[in-house]
């Protein structure tokens, strides 16, 4: 079962939240009668910055805005991001990174719609582990395969204020999960 630990507080980013991550991976683990030991389990990152487990067979996804933390752990590939809504000049950012069904999504939808889709390309982006700007998908569909590789978009309800969505290989159960 894919689990979802969600924190509202303060939080380490970067390396410095490794720990945070040890301590939901240890909960999700145990909840899933995985084998996890919290002292040897290493991150590090790949060449592209992705981060991940050193030696165990446990992906995860990282994603937060504002003093809203999640992490997402899945024994397959998966992304998650969320994002709080906030002004900006969505029309241009989107005609310059977005493809043109998307842009036309945006310009039927504004800002709300403008996050509906950066949060998609994000989850894609921390699935796959591709960088935000290069060779994707439209993230319009809801699920398909690109590049040999398929995909599924979920989007979870946090509140009016943040967009969020998940990417995997497909339509798998989670758990939803306070941390903390």
């Amino acid at each position: 079962m894919d689990s979802i630990y969600i924190y509202d507080g303060q939080f380490a980013t970067g390396d410095a939240g490794f720990d945070m991550i040890r301590s939901a991976a240890a909960r999700h683990c145990a909840e899933n009668g995985i084998e996890f030991d919290y002292d040897r389990s290493e991150i590090t990152r790949d060449e592209k910055g992705k981060p991940y487990f050193v030696d165990m067979d446990l992906e995860f996804s990282l994603s937060h805005t504002g003093k809203m933390w999640m992490c997402m752990f899945s024994d397959r590939p998966c992304g998650l991001d969320i994002q709080e809504m906030r002004k900006c000049d969505h029309e241009a950012i989107s005609q310059r990174y977005y493809l043109d069904d998307e842009q036309q999504y945006v310009s039927e939808n504004g800002l709300d719609g403008f996050f509906h889709i950066w949060v998609r390309k994000e989850a894609y982006c921390k699935m796959t582990g591709e960088g935000m700007f290069g060779n994707m998908p439209s993230v319009m569909e809801d699920s398909g395969t690109f590049d040999g590789k398929d995909y599924c978009f979920r989007e979870i309800e946090i509140s009016d204020s943040m967009k969020c969505a998940i990417c995997s290989e497909d339509a798998k159960d989670y758990e939803m999960r306070i941390l903390g």
